[in-house]
């Protein structure tokens, strides 16, 4: 895949992702006018703008796109790579790569994200992905519905605590005891079975915890949801290890600038 088409990628990801506020913040008012201009400062085709933000539309909740179509290994990449990056910061690397227009000088921070996108030779490499944001929260949802109507798998507790936000290694915390706690980390996927991403964190966390730590998976979630418990995942499944390249965002300040704010002395 030559390099304004891998630029054409990140811009595809970016409309999908923010839908009508992208047209909005980067000055468009329709989607043609997007791909048309999008397509001429990056010489591409206009339809291979709008094919491409159809198939990220897979993650997102906006349109329906092409959910039922396999996505490529580009596409995947693309979505793990940038999904964690927040619209001010993902809106101007677009603007960089569209002011640029049919000449961009890749810069290093550019380098590194086109870096995931395989050559054209593995587009037709296709893998099941599972959207982390939608499937997530409905899987979650779905779990807090089951768990309240009384289920006997996991144990109940004097308190159920929501740790979505903590970053902890699980989802949700039954506490028993001063001494006595219960993770629960919850995954869901579409269809009637599929693969999980386990992260770093979780499966060091099942490891500690052991016969205290529940993994849930909530299949099938659109049509007829089905829960099955894991306890003790760390001693049950054996998952492989992948590293992931994953885009990180910083600013750098010069000496320069920084000299130019101080007093004279």
């Amino acid at each position: 895949m030559d390099s304004n088409k891998k630029l054409a990628h990140i811009v595809a990801y970016y409309l999908s992702r923010f839908d009508k506020a992208a047209l909005v913040d980067l000055g468009y008012k329709t989607d043609r006018e997007a791909f048309l201009e999008i397509a001429e400062a990056l010489d591409v085709l206009p339809n291979y703008i709008k094919f491409r933000r159809d198939e990220f539309d897979v993650a997102h909740p906006h349109r329906r796109g092409w959910h039922k179509r396999p996505m490529t290994i580009s596409i995947i990449n693309t979505i793990n790579a940038l999904q964690d990056i927040d619209e001010t910061v993902l809106r101007s690397i677009v603007l960089d790569i569209l002011a640029e227009g049919k000449e961009v000088e890749v810069s290093e921070d550019l380098e590194q994200i086109m870096a995931i996108l395989p050559d054209e030779k593995k587009k037709k490499q296709k893998r099941a992905y599972f959207p982390r944001n939608i499937t997530g929260r409905k899987a979650e949802e779905l779990f807090i519905e089951w768990f309240k109507r009384g289920q006997e798998e996991i144990p109940k507790g004097k308190e159920f605590v929501d740790m979505r936000d903590y970053g902890c290694g699980y989802d949700f915390q039954i506490i028993v005891s001063d001494k006595q706690v219960y993770a629960i980390e919850v995954k869901g996927f579409l269809e009637d079975e599929g693969g999980i991403l386990i992260t770093g964190k979780e499966w060091e966390t099942a490891g500690r915890m052991k016969t205290d730590y529940y993994l849930v998976l909530v299949s099938n979630i659109d049509k007829d949801p089905v829960i099955t418990v894991i306890n003790n995942p760390y001693e049950k499944l054996y998952p492989k290890r992948n590293l992931q390249t994953v885009i990180q965002v910083n600013w750098t300040v010069s000496s320069k600038q920084i000299r130019q704010l101080k007093p004279n002395l």
